[in-house]
């Protein structure tokens, strides 16, 4: 198999391959519940008003927090992998499987939304299942986000 060589630019100073940084916003999308959760917290005054606003059903709320805590550990794992931790290290490989994991269940979650409302129509759902499918196509497609996740012993 051919090895795919890489701008510098896109090579830690460990020399492992980064990931690209549209995989942050990804992560960042699949995490909206823990953000959303943050923001009411610090705002002591207003944040019970943002959490009814996002989620006037808490089981809504907490299905996002679990299905949150994926990219959360694909965050705590990519961190401790630059520090060239071996645990971390060992368990980088698995993090696509866990983000294509986070992602299958984001949309699915969507949809069982929708289906609660009679699949009327929806912007905030609509967005949602656009950047769902825009980051599906995002992983699969991406040879270097691919490639990041491979070892290089």
């Amino acid at each position: 198999m051919k090895q795919r060589l890489y701008a510098l630019k896109n090579y830690t100073e460990s020399g492992d391959l980064s990931p690209p940084p549209i995989l942050l916003y990804v992560l960042l999308f699949l995490l909206r519940t823990w953000v959303i959760l943050v923001c009411s917290v610090l705002s002591h005054e207003t944040g019970n008003q943002i959490m009814r606003m996002f989620y006037p059903d808490k089981t809504h709320f907490y299905l996002g927090l679990a299905l949150g805590i994926v990219p959360l550990i694909v965050f705590f794992i990519s961190g401790r992998r630059h520090a060239q931790k071996k645990w971390a290290y060992r368990l980088w490989p698995y993090c696509l499987y866990l983000i294509i994991i986070g992602i299958a269940g984001d949309l699915v979650a969507q949809l069982y939304y929708l289906s609660l409302e009679h699949f009327q129509y929806s912007v905030a759902a609509s967005i949602q299942l656009v950047i769902i499918a825009w980051s599906c196509l995002f992983i699969l497609k991406s040879q270097q986000l691919k490639d990041s996740f491979k070892q290089n012993y």
